[in-house]
């Protein structure tokens, strides 16, 4: 049973982090460059606002997941707890904290109308939704293999990037959109208990 939950949680982990932030960084940056052809009333901004509230709901998710997934992980056995512990307190302790905490600030920093409407805050924030420690330590690792440029070489060619990110992209906008559509209802359902219980 820990076992499934483990990677129930590490599943929404992953998914939030490489389905929903880092799409979130590229729906961002295309958002501050297209804004300035918009206008203020456009179905845009209202696009945005929504997409804010989904990426600091989240934020707080993908936070409680990893702390959960510690609490599960330090329950389940002598060696994965053992592992955990090394990794959680041993040399570079920092970093296993590091991804998680910025995650929860820069998300939660969302919800704040100046950040969320300051395309230069915005802009700021992009970096650290795209590129995850992960994904730097991949990069800097494959460019110090080898000191010949030409030796240097990204996995994805331009085609594979062609179809890899307006997937993403729809996939992301689908999951909005889902969100809306969910929230929307929570609050139909809301008010209609307040109703009732009045009457």
């Amino acid at each position: 049973m820990v076992d499934l939950l483990i990677k129930i949680l590490t599943f929404t982990i992953n998914f939030i982090s490489k389905d929903i932030f880092i799409t979130f960084g590229f729906y961002s940056f295309l958002y501050i460059v297209f804004s300035f052809f918009l206008k203020k009333s456009s179905k845009a901004y209202e696009f945005d606002n929504i997409s804010c509230q989904l990426i600091s709901f989240s934020g707080l998710v993908y936070f409680s997941c990893f702390l959960l997934s510690i609490v599960f992980i330090l329950h389940k056995g002598e060696e994965e707890k053992f592992s955990l512990i090394n990794r959680m307190f041993g040399p570079y302790w920092f970093l296993f904290f590091l991804q998680p905490i910025t995650y929860l600030i820069i998300t939660q920093l969302l919800r704040f109308k100046k950040v969320k409407n300051s395309k230069i805050a915005r802009l700021l924030l992009v970096p650290f939704f795209i590129l995850t420690y992960e994904i730097l330590t991949i990069l800097t690792t494959s460019i110090h293999r080898d000191y010949l440029p030409s030796s240097w070489g990204i996995s994805f060619s331009l085609p594979d990037m062609m179809i890899y990110f307006p997937t993403k992209l729809l996939f992301y906008l689908i999951v909005v959109v889902v969100f809306y559509i969910i929230t929307e209802q929570l609050k139909k359902f809301r008010s209609k208990n307040k109703q009732n219980t009045n009457i």
